[in-house]
């Protein structure tokens, strides 16, 4: 709702990821066909064209990545502004009584910091979780293609790392701690 103009760039931002990333994992696959066909066929002009065909599919990855960013910093940043603005705004009805009970650290921080933590998690997050699930499915698949056995070692290796990632979730009581302590910090700071 603070960016009603710029919403479909988190869809396109979403999209070109998702495109960036077949294309990635399908150059990937060009290498290997490449290896193949130097190596074991010893073709070396089907070797060039998987080369070419592989720098190609790399390119047009980096490249629907390089937008997917674009469109997810363009509305990044104009949420991270609307957010202040609107903050600023709130302040300027306050009564003197709400700047007597909260500091001006905190005041700051909770306009300030969390408005630039949300364009972290806008501009970076929305590609990096999209790449993030398609990555795994798209190897998984292309291991597959490439040999039974190495399909079945990426499922076990992705297994592995799931649970992995689980395990460094960590405690969650201790960030609630840790975020607390760090805005009496920021507090604290500001208005020394």
């Amino acid at each position: 709702s603070y960016v009603p103009k710029k919403k479909c760039y988190g869809w396109l931002a979403t999209l070109f990821s998702g495109f960036s990333v077949v294309l990635t994992v399908y150059g990937y696959y060009s290498i290997y066909k490449f290896l193949q066909s130097l190596i074991i066929v010893g073709d070396e002009y089907l070797a060039k064209s998987y080369a070419v065909q592989t720098v190609a599919w790399l390119t047009l990855g980096a490249l629907f990545y390089i937008f997917s960013g674009l469109f997810s910093h363009i509305l990044g940043f104009r949420l991270e502004t609307n957010l202040r603005k609107k903050g600023i705004s709130g302040l300027t009805g306050a009564s003197f009584r709400f700047f007597d009970v909260n500091a001006s650290g905190k005041i700051r921080k909770l306009i300030d910091v969390n408005a630039a933590q949300t364009h972290s998690i806008v501009a970076h997050l929305i590609p990096d979780n999209a790449g993030a699930i398609l990555n795994p499915i798209f190897i998984i698949v292309i291991a597959f293609l490439v040999n039974f056995r190495v399909g079945i070692v990426m499922c076990i290796l992705a297994v592995c790392c799931i649970i992995l990632f689980m395990a460094m979730m960590g405690d969650k009581k201790f960030m609630i701690i840790y975020q607390q302590a760090l805005e009496k910090l920021s507090s604290e700071t500001v208005e020394y």
